[in-house]
C-alpha cells in the first residue's frame, strides 16, 4: 500500500507544475478573442497597460477596455507592414470623424483620426488618444481579416 503522504506529496507536486505552467503560458495566450480590462487611468506601474501588439495572428490583446481619453499605442512585432485603423475597411469612418481619405488631407489634423495612416514597420508604433465613448471596431487595413475592439467607457 502506499502511504497516504506520499499520494498527497504527488498530488501536491502535480497541483504545482500545473499551476506554473499556467502562469508562464498566460502572457503567450494569442486568441482573437482574448480580452483584457485595465482600471485606472494608466499611470500605473506599467509603461503604457493600454498597448496592442500586432504579428501575422492578429492584434493581442483584441480587445481592450478603456476610459474616455486613455490612449492606446499599436505596435508591430512582425517583419510584415500593419496598419491599424477604425473599421469599416476600406473606409474606416466608424469611429467619428476618421475616413481614410483624411490621411491623405494635409489639412486634417491626423491625431484626431482613429487610423495610422500607413504601414507600421515592424518595431514602430503608433497611438491614439479615445475622446469618445463607445465600442470601436478596427482592422489591419494591409490585412483586412485582422481585427479587433476597443471599448471605451
Amino acid at each position: 500500500m502506499v502511504n497516504g503522504k506520499v499520494v498527497a506529496g504527488i498530488v501536491i507536486s502535480v497541483l504545482i507544475i500545473i499551476g506554473v505552467y499556467f502562469f508562464v503560458s498566460v502572457g503567450n495566450v494569442r486568441e482573437s478573442g482574448n480580452t483584457v480590462k485595465v482600471i485606472g487611468t494608466g499611470s500605473s506601474v506599467m509603461e503604457n497597460p493600454y498597448a496592442i501588439e500586432i504579428t501575422s495572428d492578429g492584434f493581442f490583446p483584441a480587445i481592450v477596455t478603456i476610459s474616455v481619453g486613455d490612449t492606446v499605442t499599436f505596435t508591430n512585432k512582425d517583419s510584415e507592414p500593419h496598419w491599424p485603423a477604425s473599421d469599416l475597411h476600406p473606409t474606416h469612418t466608424v469611429y467619428p470623424g476618421s475616413g481614410i481619405s483624411k490621411c491623405f488631407d494635409e489639412t486634417v489634423d491626423k491625431t484626431t483620426l482613429f487610423d495610422s495612416c500607413e504601414g507600421l514597420t515592424e518595431g514602430e508604433s503608433w497611438s491614439f488618444t479615445f475622446t469618445e465613448a463607445g465600442e470601436w471596431e478596427y482592422h489591419d487595413h494591409k490585412n483586412a481579416n485582422l481585427k479587433g475592439t476597443i471599448i471605451v467607457e
